[in-house]
């Protein structure tokens, strides 16, 4: 009855013990989505920033062709085109940049998510061992407790034991001893009674 009183326990803490690695492991995966959200809305409003600039070179585009239109001037021209060029070069660098930061911290996060749930398991895994251990030494220890009384009383018993073969056995061989006694006295009382009838008659 106390080793199944034992078992449910240990199970019980075993389970607790699980529950507890479970809920930090749900917590981490949480936070890695959270995580995730976060690179994906930065990505999302990186894309929001190049629609606003696309949006603003095709009014600069609009504004060129109009000045195109109304002046003959090829300097005023360049310029617009140049400012074009170089703000077409912004968006592209920043789009690449947004995407390769993206891409670098979703990898990142992916990588940082791994190795937590490696080490999250295995984390998990040496407690686990180590309660094991401490359960299995608690149980000896909770063992021994309750064989030593046992222990004493079997010495005691297995003492008494041999004490009571010892009398015994004194007491058989004074019994013998006696019964020879007896029966050497017997013979020569037999004896004696054989020869004082003989002398009377």
């Amino acid at each position: 009855m106390p080793d199944n009183k034992f078992d449910e326990t240990t199970r019980n803490a075993i389970k607790t013990l699980s529950e507890t690695n479970q809920t930090l492991l749900s917590n981490a995966v949480a936070a890695q989505e959270r995580n995730i959200a976060f690179s994906r809305s930065i990505l999302e409003d990186g894309v929001e920033v190049l629609k606003r600039h696309a949006e603003s070179n095709r009014a600069l585009m609009r504004e060129l062709a109009e000045q195109s239109k109304k002046q003959s001037a090829p300097a005023a021209l360049q310029v617009l085109v140049e400012k074009t060029i170089q703000a077409q070069e912004r968006n592209t660098q920043y789009a690449q940049s947004v995407f390769e930061n993206g891409i670098n911290v979703l990898k990142s996060q992916a990588e940082i998510a791994h190795k937590m749930m490696q080490d999250l398991g295995q984390q998990t895994q040496k407690q686990q061992e180590a309660f094991q251990s401490l359960m299995h030494e608690s149980v000896n220890a909770y063992m021994d407790f309750f064989r030593m009384p046992f222990t004493y009383y079997q010495q005691a018993l297995e003492a008494a034991e041999t004490a009571t073969r010892q009398s015994l056995e004194s007491f058989q061989k004074a019994t013998q001893q006696s019964l020879e006694n007896i029966q050497h006295v017997t013979q020569e009382a037999q004896r004696r009674a054989k020869s004082a009838k003989k002398a009377t008659e």
